[in-house]
């Protein structure tokens, strides 16, 4: 399939779950924020800058958007993750640093993006010969200065942006000098924690040997992700007014945008803006969704509460009586058939041998008779 329809059709995939999911996403930051995070701060002593500084990162929607589609928008699994996560991050990224200064990272303009009004990263790969925890806290600092970023970009604009499409520069990497285990640990355990942040990896990657290898530890849903592209490729899909020189495009080159002030980004056709009053939603009691599970609530503006105002009881035996059926209707509807059938072949058999069958027939036969 064409890289640029195959990049379209994920694009708009994603773009329509954001759409179709956004209610979910903000009923699940209130259940973060208010339950999750104090159990959070209890298990760990917390002080008030560090529930401060998780509370910042609950309330990052597209994160949380995208943490919650990796669990395929289960409430319950998300919910457990998360925990997970910021557990991990209070482990990893706590305390926050100054952003690092990142000579091989690259971040075009704003207001330069993909055909589909995405902000472009160029990566200049250069190669790791160990995996030691120096280099792990470099990576794990540089997907977190990533996602402030993106942050910040949809914070200073009404229009939502949910990745980042990268352009991989591999020419001065070899099998040498390739850490084998250090991409298995990024694939495997970083990226998971920032999930769908990366949209597509356009890389000019020649080298079939260190593919085969990068191949063996990439999960499928990576693999569909990684394009590599010639330059003409590259140029076919992205304006020459979008790449740098170093590409064969009309920007200045790589070390030259790096000193250019940043631009305003400007509105993109593939952005998506939410819509700013969303109208009240109704919960089953039996909804994943409904942090009253049980009850059934309302939600608007994305702050769910109990319908009636309160926990009744009656709602709560309703539902239980609900979920009992749903859950035994089968085996009773079958016993209520047999006890149907052994009922009906009884009186049948009462009726053919039974000692006062002539005198039953004898009645039936004089009623007739009149």
């Amino acid at each position: 399939m064409d890289t640029h329809l195959l990049l379209q059709q994920n694009c708009d995939r994603l773009l329509a779950q954001y759409e179709a999911n956004m209610k979910a996403v903000i009923g699940l930051q209130s259940t973060l924020i208010e339950d999750v995070l104090p159990s959070v701060a209890d298990e760990l002593a917390l002080d008030s800058e560090q529930i401060n500084w998780a509370k910042r990162w609950l309330e990052d929607t597209q994160t949380i958007f995208q943490l919650l589609r990796r669990d395929n928008f289960t409430r319950s699994f998300a919910i457990q993750s998360i925990r997970k996560n910021l557990h991990w991050r209070l482990k990893k990224l706590w305390p926050p640093e100054p952003d690092i200064p990142l000579a091989r990272v690259h971040f075009l303009p704003l207001n330069v993006r993909d055909p589909l009004g995405r902000p472009i990263i160029v990566i200049q790969a250069l190669g790791f010969e160990d995996a030691s925890e120096t280099y792990r806290s470099l990576l794990i600092h540089t997907m977190e200065q990533f996602r402030l970023r993106l942050k910040a970009l949809n914070d200073a604009s009404d229009l939502v942006v949910l990745q980042y499409i990268v352009i991989f520069d591999v020419k001065e990497l070899s099998v040498q000098t390739l850490s084998v285990d250090l991409v298995s640990w990024v694939l495997r355990d970083l990226i998971p924690r920032f999930p769908g942040m990366l949209a597509a990896v356009n890389s000019s990657w020649t080298h079939s040997g260190m593919w085969n290898i990068a191949k063996r530890v990439l999960p499928a849903s990576a693999v569909s992700r990684v394009f590599f592209s010639s330059p003409k490729e590259l140029m076919s899909y992205f304006a020459p007014s979008s790449l740098p020189k170093d590409y064969g495009g009309y920007l200045p080159p790589l070390n030259s945008l790096d000193c250019l002030p940043p631009a305003s980004p400007q509105p993109s056709p593939k952005s998506y803006m939410m819509s700013a009053s969303p109208s009240p939603i109704y919960l089953s009691p039996t909804s994943l969704l409904n942090p009253f599970f049980g009850y059934p609530v309302s939600s608007s503006q994305g702050s769910p509460s109990l319908h009636h105002g309160r926990r009744r009881k009656r709602d709560l035996i309703r539902t239980l009586a609900i979920l009992f059926w749903l859950r035994w209707r089968r085996p009773i509807t079958t016993c209520l058939w047999l006890a149907a059938l052994v009922f009906t072949g009884r009186m049948w058999n009462w009726l053919l041998y039974s000692p006062s069958r002539s005198a039953l027939l004898r009645s039936w036969s004089i009623s007739s008779a009149m």
